[in-house]
């Protein structure tokens, strides 16, 4: 993306009525925008028959998110020009955020007699692949793509979003290092390598991306974004940290006033203050503004979850999931708050209907059965929820087999057979993941595999590797503790409570609570403190 571009954020109205958020490049940023509109509208209707005028037209809807005017323009322009390539992967890629995946194939389909070139022929059945639902024929289209082509970079990035898409984030990272090595100011692979660099938890070379993007970018939405989230994260919500922060964030909103991920950084601006209800206020009054928004529900349904309200949260992701059933993250927030709703229930009834968390995870794993994440959570839902000891360590181990390379794939596992008691088992997976983890430090998932470690070789009788893996948490937890503070203070806690050292466990705990540590972690911390506390009381009486 050069400096000349400039993103836009629309709402898109897909045919079943869901409203999503798409991001849009432009060429060039759009000004005069009214003036324009009826010069070109008047001309096109004077001179029908005209393209040139017709695709400024089309360019120029497209720019102001009018969607389904811009893609009408587009067809009779491709009527008239069926040699334009641009126009014709243009408009696939409009019809395909629409959900129109079958007329988006028509499309690309159409695009392919047209074309000498491998390379491009390759791209596009790269794109027709995505649009049928077919990741890895994707990956192998881009894949040749970028071998016929090493240096156009469009193969590079194409490729690593899919990657990403996949939650192969090492993959992604290579990609997206390719697309950066051929231009190390573009500001697309530079914002996309950042999130392949938290989703495998490399959050200390993340941050440097990050502020390499802030400098090409600093008034990007997307960049805006996340150093927005990210200084939430680090907790600088107060004082003249807070103001800079609230001033990102209203620069945010300021350029995406309809999108759901920029009030959801108010609302947690609010939480993180200690302003719960104005929070989840933000959330809820966007969701009654927009209420075909899947996002909106999903984040509504996440802020009421943190702030414990488990049963609306239940019931806003039920929305969010009724909206729009092929959103990942929906299935995996609803296998997290559905048994908190009712613990210890076989089923779950959730409202309005017959959905139960035992459907919700039959569907979440034959709908999205190449993401990791999916048999993990799946896994751990088996074993917590229902007891399906085996079923539910199979389905887990099943994470390990699509990405063997990725730490927190292990450590998952690794998670799951210790909560089934296989505590031997557990010991092997987890340290599989560390072994994988990179020298240099600076991993989010190394905190809580280090006390895992240290739990499950308690539980074996290994007193000493249990020591060992409590005092390298409490290490790596003071390494998180600038970038995370709540959770590194939580993680801590957990390491010192291990090693006997109740006064400065119950600190830590405190800690995280002062941070305003959300639920479900906050429940736990609150019950540990209680006990704790305890606990020193029966020591000072004996």
């Amino acid at each position: 993306m050069r400096k000349n571009t400039e993103l836009r954020v629309v709402s898109i109205a897909q045919s079943s009525g869901v409203e999503l958020n798409a991001n849009l490049i432009l060429d060039e940023k759009t000004t005069r925008i009214d003036q324009k509109l009826k010069t070109l509208s008047e001309y096109v209707q004077q001179y029908p028959s005209g393209w040139k005028k017709r695709l400024e037209l089309a360019h120029l809807l497209y720019a102001i998110g009018r969607i389904e005017q811009a893609v009408e323009e587009y067809r009779q322009v491709m009527e008239r020009q069926p040699q334009l390539i641009d126009v014709r992967l243009k408009l696939g890629k409009l019809l395909q955020l629409m959900g129109q995946e079958a007329e988006a194939v028509a499309v690309y389909q159409s695009a392919l007699p047209l074309l000498r070139d491998r390379a491009t022929r390759q791209h596009i059945g790269g794109l027709i692949a995505i649009c049928q639902g077919d990741t890895e024929r994707a990956i192998a289209a881009f894949e040749s793509a970028a071998s016929n082509e090493p240096h156009n970079s469009s193969h590079w990035l194409a490729l690593g979003q899919v990657q990403m898409g996949r939650e192969d984030g090492v993959a992604a990272l290579r990609a997206f290092d390719a697309v950066l090595s051929l231009n190390p100011d573009d500001i697309v692979a530079s914002i996309n390598s950042y999130d392949a660099l938290m989703a495998v938890g490399n959050f200390r070379q993340a941050q440097q991306r990050l502020s390499k993007v802030l400098e090409l970018a600093a008034d990007d939405f997307r960049a805006l974004k996340r150093q927005a989230n990210n200084r939430c994260r680090m907790r600088l919500v107060s004082g003249e940290s807070g103001k800079q922060t609230k001033q990102i964030i209203s620069s945010a909103l300021r350029l995406a006033p309809d999108a759901a991920d920029a009030h959801e950084l108010l609302a947690y601006y609010h939480l993180l203050r200690g302003e719960w209800a104005k929070g989840v206020g933000v959330l809820a009054q966007f969701s009654e503004e927009h209420p075909n928004n899947s996002s909106g529900w999903y984040f509504y349904g996440r802020c009421l979850f943190h702030t414990g309200e488990y049963q609306k949260a239940a019931d806003a992701m039920l929305k969010a999931y009724r909206l729009y059933p092929n959103d990942c993250q929906i299935y995996r927030a609803l296998c997290e708050i559905l048994p908190l709703t009712t613990p210890g229930a076989p089923l779950l009834q959730a409202e309005g209907g017959n959905t139960t968390l035992t459907s919700i995870v039959e569907e979440m794993l034959e709908r999205f059965p190449q993401r990791w994440s999916v048999w993990a959570t799946a896994g751990r839902v088996l074993v917590e929820s229902f007891e399906e000891i085996e079923r539910g360590c199979s389905a887990c181990a099943k994470a390990t087999q699509l990405m063997p390379q990725l730490p927190d794939a292990w450590f998952s596992h690794g998670r799951v057979l210790a909560l089934a008691g296989k505590h031997r088992e557990a010991v092997e997976a987890l340290a599989q993941g560390w072994q994988l983890l990179p020298e240099n430090s600076g991993y989010l998932q190394s905190v809580s595999a280090a006390v895992w470690l240290a739990e499950s070789y308690r539980v074996l009788g290994d007193d000493a590797a249990s020591r060992r893996w409590w005092e390298e948490a409490c290490q790596l937890a003071q390494e998180l503790m600038e970038f995370d503070p709540a959770t590194a203070n939580y993680w801590q806690a957990r390491a010192l409570e291990g090693l006997g050292d109740v006064t400065s466990a119950v600190e830590a705990y405190r800690s995280a609570l002062s941070q305003q540590l959300l639920y479900p972690l906050r429940a736990e911390v609150e019950s540990a403190v209680k006990r704790l506390k305890g606990k020193k009381r029966k020591g000072s009486h004996p």
